[in-house]
């Protein structure tokens, strides 16, 4: 057992959390995991079924005199994000997380914890493997490949699942009940970039940007942190001056993650090294101001050895203006809802490969025409720069719904439990409920969860003390529900 997790409650959903960080499980490489969970459940005597895509539901029994209840599901995704400090030596596809305890704070050393959606996925194995729990009968359903756009859920079995009252535990707000998401679609495009050689009397510098929050493109997004991508193209067009050249691009990696952190190779006069020196430092100035919460932003200046090609100009021209074309951030907020995101898109990524340039964008709305707007704003960015677009299949939103039956029982039980009544939200990220409840007809649904901050990045922090108060509000739901208080 990790020590980080020695005399924690509940035992046993912190150990079921140790166990799933042990097990190597990034967006598309949950097998191992799902494997593992599927023996610890059918050695308790569990049903198990699988559909193609990997998702799995498992079929546990009511408490003794409670088969007649509804059927809830507890639900929860399997992958987690894999991201790291650049210095940390580590291999997501075969290293185990490292946890650390501080204080009240379960953090991982230098990576992503997984917490999100791990302690979800713990949690409802804890509830069936505990016989002390009461609850009706329950299907556990672990979907994968969620972070990457949810892609267990869009291609989830029909026959997988029979209940109509779903838990999903993939909220990160404590004293909240999440009630409806954004939906989501991602645009990958590329641009054939034309080259030549190095030009004489020139000399290669790397420019390297690091220090930026990062985070989840969704839940953080209105919170104005950096994008690396935009930043450096942005200090590109100031060195612009300078005849410079471009001969690498390199930022972000996970759609759904703002961009911590990025490099750049530029080819310039010798001379102007110098000037390059000073330009930087007046653009760390000038972001610094701009992004007051960014304190740990810097931007380094290294001379490398001279890259042998370069882009030709009207390519550089072509990449700056749709790096800087590209909308990025916060498009609109929700008419409906105080303080809600509505509209967003995320620079997500760019890189040169070979003779192409790649990058990503993440939209998000809760209105399905606007996000349809957002995505046709960044095809026909590509568009112009004469790029190719691949558009990805979309994903609904979940509208919320004031009526529903769980909804009023988690408000009592966590009255009940904690004398006040949680807050309502809906969230601009994307959620596996918009997903389900459009697949499966009358799904009655809520999302909550503990305490979980700095989601997609290494500070990746989940709160103890929340972990336990969302058990308590966990069980005393499935409790309520079995006691006849779904009706």
């Amino acid at each position: 057992m990790s020590e980080a997790i020695k005399g924690l409650k509940p035992k046993k959903l912190w150990r079921l959390f140790a166990q799933i960080s042990s097990i190597p499980h990034g967006s598309k490489n949950e097998a191992a995991l799902a494997a593992h969970l599927r023996e610890v459940a059918e050695k308790a005597g569990f049903v198990v079924k699988k559909d193609d895509t990997g998702n799995l539901c498992v079929s546990v029994p009511a408490t003794t005199g409670y088969e007649k209840i509804p059927t809830v599901v507890l639900q929860g995704h399997l992958d987690m994000v894999c991201e790291k400090n650049e210095a940390i030596d580590f291999d997501f596809a075969k290293d185990a997380i490292q946890l650390v305890r501080d204080g009240d704070w379960l953090k991982a050393d230098g990576t992503t914890l997984g917490a999100d959606n791990g302690v979800g996925v713990a949690a409802a194995l804890a509830v069936a493997l505990s016989e002390d729990v009461l609850h009706g009968p329950l299907e556990i359903l672990l979907t994968v490949d969620e972070e990457t756009g949810i892609t267990g859920a869009m291609r989830l079995s029909p026959s997988l699942v029979s209940g109509r009252i779903l838990l999903n535990f993939d909220s990160e707000k404590p004293g909240t009940v999440c009630i409806g998401c954004a939906g989501g679609c991602g645009v990958t495009t590329s641009l054939q970039l034309g080259w030549k050689d190095t030009p004489d009397g020139t000399i290669g510098m790397e420019l390297k940007l690091t220090g930026l929050m990062g985070g989840h493109s969704g839940m953080d997004i209105h919170e104005n942190r950096g994008n690396a991508v935009k930043l450096i193209a942005r200090s590109l067009l100031a060195l612009n001056e300078l005849d410079i050249a471009l001969a690498g691009f390199r930022s972000g990696d996970k759609h759904n993650a703002i961009p911590r952190e990025g490099t750049a190779v530029i080819v310039l006069p010798v001379e102007c090294a110098p000037r390059v020196r000073e330009i930087i430092g007046d653009q760390i100035k000038s972001f610094t101001a701009e992004l007051s919460n960014e304190s740990q932003m810097y931007i380094s200046t290294t001379q490398i050895n001279l890259p042998g090609r370069v882009l030709c100009k009207e390519s550089f021209e072509t990449v700056l203006n749709m790096l800087m074309d590209f909308p990025c951030g916060v498009l609109a907020m929700s008419r409906d809802m105080p303080d809600l995101v509505e509209t967003s898109n995320n620079l997500a990524s760019a890189k040169i490969e070979g003779e192409v340039l790649i990058t990503h964008n993440s939209s998000r709305s809760s209105l399905p025409q606007a996000l349809q707007a957002t995505v046709n704003q960044v095809v026909a960015v590509g568009d112009l720069a004469g790029a190719i677009n691949n558009v990805e299949e979309s994903y609904p939103g979940w509208k919320p719904n004031t009526d529903s039956k769980i909804l009023h029982i988690l408000e009592d039980t966590h009255e009940e439990i904690f004398g006040n009544r949680p807050d309502r939200e809906a969230t601009h990220a994307g959620l596996e409920c918009g997903v389900i409840g459009d697949k499966f007809d009358g799904m009655d649904m809520v999302s909550f969860g503990p305490n979980i901050v700095n989601a997609h990045s290494p500070d990746e922090a989940v709160s103890i003390s929340s972990v336990e108060k969302f058990w308590r509000l966990l069980l005393g739901v499935t409790g309520k529900v079995a006691r006849g208080a779904y009706h």
